[in-house]
């Protein structure tokens, strides 16, 4: 079965990242075209997955079984899910663990993933291909984990002296924090590909 792996750092508390890992609804909003349809149990969900491959765009309604175990900070999501109109079936088994960094102020997250293809979609697993998207979706899954992460710790930040008003009279209302946006309501993996390349043809003629 092929595989995927990943390692990324966010500057948080790995106690900060592993809460948010538990909480499912943010964590699927920082997944490139990733949606939640049910929440059926902390250990059980249901959700949708739509790629768009130039003019074809294909929606996977799956599931997912999850398991945590906090006393080791590592984790199993074990998934399925089915692009009916293309006859594609997707499969997944991701292994993930967070262990601090050496100064204890972020979390290194380290993701492997088993999975299989099958159906017309099958040819994108061909060629490095798979390998190249899930660079390029887990740049922006830590990119976004780390903005809901920064907007939740402003929130949570107490306010400034200097910003409390000496005069007597009424609190003012400041507003809330802004959260971090949801994930595209798609993964374009034809414009992924293309930032790939144009990537690698820009390390060839700066070396050149």
């Amino acid at each position: 079965m092929p595989q995927i792996k990943q390692v990324f750092t966010v500057r948080h508390p790995r106690p900060v990242v592993w809460a948010q890992f538990q909480d499912l609804p943010k964590v699927v909003q920082c997944l490139p075209g990733a949606s939640l349809t049910e929440l059926t149990s902390p250990e059980h969900a249901k959700g949708r997955m739509t790629v768009k491959l130039g003019p074809v765009k294909a929606d996977f309604d799956g599931e997912m079984d999850i398991a945590a175990d906090e006393a080791t900070y590592t984790g199993t999501i074990v998934g399925t899910g089915t692009a009916k109109s293309h006859g594609s079936r997707a499969k997944g088994d991701v292994r993930y663990g967070l262990e601090p960094t050496a100064d204890g102020a972020g979390t290194t997250v380290s993701v492997l993933v088993d999975y299989t293809l099958s159906g017309s979609l099958a040819q994108f697993a061909r060629g490095g291909i798979v390998d190249a998207v899930a660079d390029q979706i887990c740049k922006a899954f830590a990119a976004n984990l780390e903005q809901q992460l920064n907007a939740a710790s402003a929130a949570a930040a107490p306010p400034a002296a200097t910003e409390r008003s000496a005069a007597p009279g009424p609190a003012i209302e400041r507003p809330a924090a802004p959260v971090a946006p949801a994930g595209p309501s798609e993964l374009n993996v034809i414009a992924l590909l293309f930032a790939i390349l144009r990537k690698k043809l820009s390390g060839l003629f700066s070396r050149a």
